[in-house]
């Protein structure tokens, strides 16, 4: 045949790349293990990236990369506070017995659900406070607090804010 109508595995190919199958190197400043200890604890690390994947997976945040002890222990207690802030507001919310407020749960579109702390937050960050200049004075006045906001506000015990925040004198 002319080679255009067969085709053929390149044997050669393949054997050089199963040679480097399954390797890879690690270099470290660790001194008390042996390398045998080290790789099987690097080899756990799948581990430690799922649970932070799960800490910060409604915190929306960019991938950190430290190599200073007292950095990596500031970020590991940023995470974890703000997984337990997470934690404190669901609480909270499930003892409030809020439940999600949605135009398609109205119209029977989908079921009644409890209301999470991400979708109350995503509400809550779409308040504004906006300033309107009247004569001399600059008021500030905030965007309507959506339901779902309004229950995450009550259910931590805080009062909605004022519409009128400030008025100052220009």
């Amino acid at each position: 045949m002319e080679g255009k109508d067969h085709c053929e595995l390149n044997l050669r190919a393949i054997a050089e790349e199963a040679r480097k199958d399954g390797s890879f190197g690690i270099i470290t400043n660790v001194v008390s293990m042996e390398a045998s200890e080290i790789v099987t604890h690097y080899k756990q690390l799948w581990k430690i990236e799922d649970a932070f994947g799960e800490i910060k997976g409604t915190l929306k945040t960019r991938p950190m990369f430290h190599w200073n002890d007292k950095r990596i222990i500031g970020h590991l207690m940023l995470c974890f506070l703000a997984y337990l802030c997470e934690a404190q507001l669901t609480n909270l919310l499930r003892e409030s017995n809020g439940y999600l407020d949605k135009k398609s749960i109205e119209k029977k579109i989908i079921r009644s659900r409890e209301l999470t702390v991400v979708q109350a937050m995503d509400e809550l960050n779409r308040v504004m406070a906006i300033p309107v200049k009247v004569r001399k004075q600059t008021i500030w006045v905030r965007t309507d607090i959506p339901p779902n906001a309004q229950n995450l506000i009550k259910a931590i015990g805080m009062r909605i804010p004022p519409k009128i925040l400030q008025k100052t004198e220009l």
